[in-house]
């Protein structure tokens, strides 16, 4: 009995070493890493931006096929910008010449702070 006993007390501390007991890594395993930085041209692209955006500068092309949707090329704009203005406006909270932006921005804060000081260096 004290055999099993043993042998199941090996195997369930291996288990919770491993991170295989309820999906979550025990108190004496390593941290898991960071994860990949944030990159704006990525979040440009997962928030679908390019449906209506262009950036020239990184050989991005909007998708719309209406002219009438389309929105400018943002290459040079946002460096004119100041990046609380931006994050307002693409979260649909302030007006830029009178007009708020069509889409709201569904990201995290910190993908939109990586977003804008992208967008912000993307110039002509």
């Amino acid at each position: 009995m004290k055999t099993l006993a043993f042998t199941f007390s090996i195997v369930l501390t291996g288990l919770l070493l491993a991170g295989s007991y309820s999906g979550t890594a025990s108190a004496t395993a390593a941290p898991a890493a960071a994860g990949p930085a944030l990159d704006g041209k990525a979040i440009f692209l997962a928030q679908k931006c390019n449906v209506c955006h262009s950036i020239s500068s990184a050989a991005i092309v909007a998708t719309v096929k209406s002219d009438k949707m389309k929105g400018p090329d943002l290459t040079g704009l946002a460096p004119k910008l100041e990046a609380k203005l931006l994050d307002g406006y693409l979260r649909k909270k302030v007006d830029i010449n009178g007009k708020k932006h069509s889409k709201s921005f569904t990201g995290t804060d910190a993908e939109m702070a990586v977003l804008i000081a992208w967008l912000q260096k993307q110039e002509k």
